[in-house]
This record gives C-alpha cells, sequence and structure tokens, in this order.
C-alpha cells in the first residue's frame, strides 16, 4: 500500500470494507479528485472502486444466495471470470473450481500460463460460448486498441441473463474518444500518450476516453446496462467515494 500523504490523513473514514466484510478504517492518500482510486481499506487494500463493484455483485447476485464475494466458491454451479489475479477482489472471490482470474501477458498466447498465471488476451477469449454467469474488469477496457472486439468477447462468453460488471474512467459529459490512429492496421497512439499504472508493467497506454455514448453501443452488442453510481450513504458506510460501475446484463435468448 502507498504511503498516504499527511495533508490527506484528516480525511480518513470508518465503515464496513464489501470486499474483506470487515470493520475498518479507509486511508485517504491522495487528493479527492482521484479518491475512486484510493480511500484504501486498512485491511485488504482495497479502494473505493473495488468496494462499490463488489457491491454491484453482491446487487445482482443476492437473490442466488451471493452476500460476499467470498460466497461464489460455495455455488460451484456459478462459474466466474475475473480479469485480475492480484487485485483485492481476486483474493476476496477465493480459490473454486468455477472461479477461473487472468492476466494478460504480452509473450503468452492466450491460454497458456506464465508461473502458473492463466493468460487471456479480451480481444481473443479461448472460453467456449456460454461459459460464465459473471465476468469481472476493473478499470481494463480502456487499455484495449479494440473495445468493441473485447465487449462482444464478453458478450459470447457470458451464459444468457450472465453479467458483465466493470469499472472504467468515464467522461459523462462528453462522447467516447479514442487516443490513437489505425496506420496499416496498427493502433498508433497520440502524442503525448497518457499512461495509467499497472501492477504488471508499471504503466500501461490509454486508448480510450470513454463517454456517455458507451451505453448506447453496449446496447447494440446485446447488453441490458445500467450504471450504478454511489451515493452519499453507500460512500458514509462503505467507503464507495465518488463511484460508479457498469452493470451489463447479457440478453436471454428469445423463448
Amino acid at each position: 500500500m502507498r504511503l498516504p500523504r499527511i495533508a490527506y490523513l484528516w480525511r480518513n473514514r470508518t465503515g464496513r470494507c464489501t470486499v474483506c466484510g470487515k470493520r475498518t478504517l479507509f486511508i485517504f492518500i491522495e487528493a479527492l479528485e482521484t479518491v475512486r482510486n484510493h480511500a484504501v481499506c486498512l485491511r485488504c487494500h482495497s479502494v473505493a472502486r473495488h468496494r462499490h463493484l463488489a457491491l454491484c455483485v453482491m446487487d445482482a447476485f443476492s437473490s442466488r444466495g451471493i452476500a460476499s464475494l467470498g460466497d461464489f466458491s460455495k455455488h460451484p454451479g456459478m462459474t466466474v471470470f475475473n480479469t485480475s489475479t492480484r487485485s483485492s477482489i481476486a483474493r476476496a472471490l477465493g480459490k473454486g473450481g468455477n472461479i477461473v482470474c487472468s492476466e494478460y501477458f504480452d509473450d503468452v498466447e492466450p491460454g497458456g500460463s506464465r508461473d502458473g498465471v492463466l493468460c487471456q488476451d479480451l480481444h481473443r477469449l479461448t472460453f467456449p460460448d456460454d461459459s460464465f454467469d459473471l465476468v469481472l474488469s476493473e478499470d481494463v477496457f480502456e487499455h484495449l486498441p479494440d473495445y468493441r472486439k473485447a465487449f462482444s468477447e464478453v458478450l459470447r462468453v457470458l451464459k444468457p441473463g450472465g453479467y458483465h460488471i466493470f469499472t472504467i474512467p468515464f467522461f459523462f459529459d462528453r462522447k467516447t474518444r479514442s487516443l490513437f490512429d489505425r496506420v496499416d492496421g496498427r493502433a498508433v497512439l497520440r502524442e503525448p500518450v497518457e499512461y495509467h499504472g499497472d501492477p504488471i508493467r508499471g504503466q500501461i497506454p490509454c486508448y480510450t476516453h470513454f463517454g456517455y455514448d458507451l451505453n448506447d453501443q453496449l446496447s447494440e452488442a446485446g447488453f441490458e446496462v445500467r450504471v450504478e453510481i454511489s451515493d452519499f450513504e453507500q460512500g458514509c458506510r462503505f467507503g464507495t467515494f465518488n463511484c460508479f460501475t457498469f452493470v451489463a446484463r447479457k440478453l436471454p435468448r428469445p423463448e
């Protein structure tokens, strides 16, 4: 966990973490403008957007007996694909034959592994159609050169009625904007390149700024979409400060 800046310590809050399920202290380590990426749980090191994603997952699956992320491992009939192995969400999901976690490695073929960690490329997932009840991704799609193809792949591997619950940086006041040009079929990033932190590479380029038209794009692709926005009460109770999470459900097949 990064060391907090002294100037922000007075803003720390107590509450219950929806990722680890424990009473905790949420530590503010940066400015309020970026609070969705900090307000770190002292126990599991989740940040605000992790906790809001977990809250949305539990809401979507409450009718199926899910009251915590760890409950999925107790329901082997429900399958989960998480696009991270290193986050607090992955740790909370735990181990189970019904839970698949992966990373993307540039030099490993999708479906292969490195040091026991599965490699998957969201542009070309290796799973069969209708494999998962839930797909989770945390601030991933802005780093993909072809996010439309990746959403199509997630839709393919979801079971009818399954959910893709995900976070992305999002601009509510503008349309989606590409930060690259296509040159000879390749995505060439415009200068200056915008980089975000990455646990594997240190930093990773951003290809897209998502905006309000993304909902229409996902609906046209075959998702039923809503955006859940953390309210004041949730922020006070769960440390989900300034968070928004996409809940995209694959429409059931017509009977």
